[in-house]
């Protein structure tokens, strides 16, 4: 996630520049690759903000039991690939 941020940056930078800037990226975007590239970033990002906020509420010792906490790590793992596969549907 970390070192694709770059890349996602340039292409944001390029398609503000200019509209055949914004055309070059959406033809890039087209691609199936580029797609799947960017299917994973989201599930990347989206798994990482859904276990920030099972840490904070571990953090507050909420759900801090072992039980509570598996199901929790179920629970994002499940609301990850969930919200990906959402994403997904919508940019195929």
């Amino acid at each position: 996630m970390f070192v694709l941020i770059g890349l996602i940056l340039w292409l944001f930078q390029l398609s503000l520049h200019s509209k055949a800037g914004f055309e070059l990226v959406i033809s890039l975007m087209t691609f199936w690759v580029a797609k799947l590239l960017l299917i994973g970033i989201v599930w990347a990002f989206v798994h990482h903000f859904f276990a920030g906020i099972r840490f904070l509420l571990l953090d507050l010792h909420w759900g801090a039991d072992i039980s509570s906490a598996r199901v929790s790590g179920v629970l994002v793992m499940a609301l990850s690939i969930a919200s990906t596969l959402f994403f997904a549907l919508i940019i195929w």
